[in-house]
């Protein structure tokens, strides 16, 4: 489409255009003529929550925590639970008023709000918070309630700035009232709170309520609450109850999750305390039982003598062993050992008795003794002397005996045997006071083996115990630290507290009008454009050859009443005689100089226009001193009534002319021009009139269809005079009526006639296919009943008078500023 073609469009549905804008701007205006008036009031918050106030330093930015945690503050501002309380506490500060206060409530609410409020819900309200109030908790009749503390479930915390009241209003009794009715909103869903709170109300509502927007400002820490309502003070007074009641809310969660955290931790550690004080004691119990105040280094002095005794021990062992071989082997040398024996008891009780004293001495120095037993060891030591030099007087009577057998002094030898002797008594004695001190030291073995393992497994006991001791006191300070971080970080401030509206807000009137009116002409233009653009008729010459793939011959405007301005008649005539031009050159290109040249009109439909087309370029062959003959058909079962059946149909899309009258007045008033036919117009006079007796013949269809050469034998036999240079045939609608093929493959130029406003089917496209296949010669088309500015395509410009805007927008619209032409 081109931008003048859209420039025509929008000048031919120019009315209804402005009239549908204007339509729905004065329905806008009618339905606003009350406005509502709505005052708006808002406040800020500053949470800390993008910069991280907190007692934690080193905690790094994070986009997506910071930004979950401002929609959690958001969520609760907007959750039912925070609007549930708001819409309570304002409904219980309104019912306390004895008279309308405007700083809280206009006179108009409180009026409405005393209409609607039934009797029993006074009965839930508290004014004096010492008295006993009855308090019904089914909406039927008062019962007794405890008096509940202001500390109760609505109560205030300290830290947290409470809702501002009127100061004749007792604070205790408030907070009391709003418990009461909290309760009778909670007990069914069939009381007035519910009802009020639940239904739409403009004050109270969930629904009003819900339209509090809430906003984090940019990227910064500060939240903006703004509530819109037709009363400054409830409007003023909300947005205080909800700021309290968010903050309030918000704080409970963290610090409430971050105390479950704390709790639990301490508990776990009271229980790691218990287990741990419990390891401990048994240990202690288990050292006290054993007498073990060090066990390793105990036992590793007992492990470090019995090594040294065992040492010396098998010292001993040796040394005994070789003091007896040399015994034994100078007892053998000596030879009168036995005599020496028997004549010697006295040496051997002796020697006995120098054994045990030898024994005690060893046992005393290896035992340690106290100065008493030293005395003793020394008289020991003593008798041993004694004993001694007895033996060795007692040896010496006996050396008398001589030699040794071997010739070595008895004497010699006697000395040895007697050293030795000693000597082994000693080494038993040793050995034996070793043996007792090694049972002892296996006793205490016998102690410390088993203790090893019990005083491993306690100890583990208590290291486990103590480290889940340290790991529980590690999460337990963390917790107080996470704690004391959601204190801080939960200490939301009020930076901008909601003010009193004075003023409505701006209505938003003349914006709805100017946007109704815009939405109604973007429809509308819309609407049309759509239209057009898929609008499948043949409509111009362009787009019906694109469709039919047929050559044009030509085209024929709708012949209408009124046309001002332009010379309709002229206008018919010159596209009468760019057909025969077209003609002529069809005949001359395609090499036809017959003397008789045949001409076939058909069309698909009936009421095509073919008689109206066929006479007038009969006519116009005449008048340019052609010789012509229209061969039309007869039949009865065809209607042939051409004014108000054909041309009708033909010119005005195939409605009948009383609809047409109908609708005529409709559409002028749309600011459409005037589509009424024309009939008197000489264009739409039926052939018979102007074209004499053997130029326009009749001929019979029936069942015997007739071919080419037999029709115009038939036109010889009527005119009586030989055939004419030109010979225009029509035939009927060949979608209807069946045709001749002899007649449609002698025809040297088939015209299909069709009307601009109608849609080419796919049944007309076979049915043209179909005569295609018979007609070795060419095949064009005329388009009829075009619009007016459709004829342009082929004359150019058409001669109207133009105002100079027009002349000027449409140079403008084609670029032709230096065009010196008249538009």
């Amino acid at each position: 489409m081109k931008l003048i073609d859209f420039i025509r469009l929008i000048r031919k549905h120019l009315v209804l255009l402005v009239l549908a804008p204007m339509l729905l701007a004065a329905l806008v205006i009618i339905m606003t003529l009350h406005p509502n008036f709505k005052y708006a009031s808002e406040t800020t918050l500053y949470t800390g929550i993008a910069s991280g106030n907190g007692v934690e330093m080193n905690k790094s930015f994070n986009y997506f925590t910071t930004n979950t945690a401002f929609d959690n503050l958001i969520n609760i501002v907007k959750s039912r639970k925070t609007q549930q309380e708001v819409a309570i506490r304002l409904l219980s500060l309104h019912l306390m008023l004895d008279k309308p206060d405007p700083k809280y409530v206009s006179a108009k609410s409180y009026d409405k709000l005393k209409q609607i409020t039934p009797s029993y819900i006074y009965s839930y309200v508290v004014k004096d918070v010492n008295k006993e109030d009855s308090i019904p908790v089914n909406g039927t009749g008062p019962e007794k309630e405890e008096t509940l503390s202001q500390s109760h479930y609505f109560s205030i915390k300290a830290d947290v700035e409470p809702v501002e009241i009127p100061y004749y209003l007792n604070r205790a009794a408030y907070e009391q009232t709003v418990e009461n009715l909290t309760k009778l909103m909670e007990s069914s869903d069939t009381n007035f709170v519910y009802d009020l709170l639940n239904y739409p109300n403009p004050h109270y509502s969930y629904k009003e309520l819900s339209e509090i927007k809430v906003q984090r400002i940019a990227n910064s820490d500060l939240v903006q609450i703004r509530y819109e309502t037709d009363d400054p003070g409830i409007c003023q007074q909300t947005l205080l109850i909800l700021t309290n009641v968010c903050i309030r809310n918000y704080r409970d969660i963290k610090e409430n999750r971050s105390n479950a955290v704390v709790k639990y931790f301490e508990q776990q550690l009271q229980q790691a305390s218990v287990e741990l004080r419990e390891a401990e004691n048994k240990l202690l119990q288990f050292n006290k039982d054993n007498k073990i105040i060090n066990y390793y280094e105990q036992s590793k002095a007992v492990a470090i003598v019995k090594e040294d005794l065992d040492v010396d021990y098998n010292k001993q062992r040796m040394k005994l062993a070789g003091i007896q071989a040399a015994i034994q082997r100078l007892e053998e040398k000596m030879g009168i050992q036995e005599q020496i024996q028997m004549k010697s008891s006295e040496i051997m009780e002796l020697k006995s008795r120098l054994s045990e004293v030898d024994y005690k001495i060893a046992r005393s120095d290896v035992l340690g003794t106290t100065d008493q037993e030293q005395e003793n060891t020394d008289q020991l030591k003593k008798e041993e002397e004694m004993l001694k030099t007895r033996i060795k007087e007692a040896v010496s009577e006996l050396y008398s005996y001589g030699n040794t057998m071997e010739g070595v002094p008895l004497k010699v030898i006697l000395n040895d045997w007697i050293e030795n002797v000693i000597e082994a008594e000693n080494v038993k004695a040793g050995l034996d006071v070793l043996k007792e001190r090694i049972r002892e030291f296996e006793q205490q073995y016998s102690i410390y083996a088993p203790a090893g393992a019990n005083i491993k497994r306690i100890e583990r006991e208590i290291s486990v115990s103590e480290q889940e001791f340290l790991e529980i006191l590690h999460g337990l300070n963390l917790a107080k630290l996470k704690m004391q971080d959601n204190e801080l970080s939960s200490n939301i401030k009020v930076v901008d507290k909601p003010f009193f509206p004075i003023s409505p807000i701006p209505t938003k009137r003349k914006i709805l009008v100017l946007l109704a009116a815009i939405l109604g002409f973007v429809f509308v233009l819309s609407l049309i454009i759509v239209t057009e653009y898929f609008d499948q008729s043949l409509r111009n010459l362009t787009h019906a050859t694109k469709v039919l793939k047929l050559n044009a011959l030509g085209l024929v405007p709708k012949i209408l009443m009124k046309v001002p301005g332009i010379p309709l008649s002229s206008i018919t005539t010159r596209l009468t005689e760019i057909i025969i031009q077209h003609i002529e050159l069809e005949f001359r290109v395609n090499g036809k100089s017959k003397p008789v040249k045949t001409i076939l009109f058909f069309s698909t439909h009936p009421f095509e226009g073919k008689t109206v087309i066929a006479g007038n370029l009969a006519l116009q062959l005449k008048n340019r001193g052609k010789n012509v003959l229209f061969l039309n058909y007869a039949d009865k079962s065809v209607s042939k009534d051409f004014k108000e059946g054909a041309n009708a149909s033909v010119f005005s899309g195939g409605n009948s002319a009383v609809s047409r009258n109908k609708s005529s007045v409709i559409s002028r008033l749309l600011g459409y021009p005037d589509n009424r036919i024309d009939f008197a117009n000489a264009f739409l006079k039926d052939p018979e009139e102007y074209l004499e007796k053997n130029e326009y013949i009749k001929y019979p269809f029936d069942q015997k269809l007739p071919d080419l050469d037999s029709l115009l034998n038939y036109a010889r036999s009527v005119s009586g005079n030989e055939l004419p240079e030109y010979v225009l045939i029509e035939i009927p609608a060949i979608l209807n009526h069946p045709y001749a093929a002899g007649l449609i493959s002698g025809i040297d130029l088939s015209v299909l006639i069709c009307r601009a406003n109608r849609v080419w089917t796919e049944a007309d496209q076979s049915a043209l296919d179909s005569l295609l296949k018979l007609k070795e010669n060419s095949c064009s088309y005329i388009l009829n009943g075009v619009e007016l500015q459709v004829v342009e395509s082929v004359l150019g410009e058409l001669p109207r008078k133009r105002s100079w805007l027009r002349r000027a927008v449409k140079r403008l619209v084609l670029f032709q500023f230096l065009s010196k032409n008249h538009l």
